[in-house]
């Protein structure tokens, strides 16, 4: 939870905390939130780190690149120019594992200047 709120900056809207479970709601947009939570049938580090890969898309590529790395995040890509990449949309990647072993990109610009 801590990585979600005080690394990429998602504000915690509730936090469920019960015996044998917990789970946290954050807000990302008007109409959009992620939900993270316990499973019982899943224990540790995710062992297939690639085979679902999370997409944040932002403005500012380069930005969040930094902080997850400043926060020693496994970075996996550093910001590139991804391949369907055009001079009118010239969209950027940079691809991470958070602690626990969950893949993540940023996709977008690479800075809002």
């Amino acid at each position: 939870m801590r990585f979600y709120k005080d690394v990429l900056k998602l504000k915690l809207e509730k936090k469920l905390d019960i015996p044998n479970d917990y789970g946290y709601l954050f807000h990302i947009a008007k109409d959009m939130k992620l939900w993270i939570g316990k499973h019982s049938e899943v224990k540790g580090k995710s062992k297939e780190p690639v085979r679902i890969i999370h997409n944040l898309y932002t403005d500012e590529v380069e930005k969040w690149y930094k902080q997850v790395k400043k926060a020693r995040c496994k970075i996996l890509c550093k910001p590139q120019l991804t391949p369907f990449a055009t001079k009118d949309d010239p969209c950027y990647v940079s691809t991470f594992l958070d602690p626990e072993n969950n893949c993540w990109q940023f996709m977008g610009l690479l800075n809002s200047k």
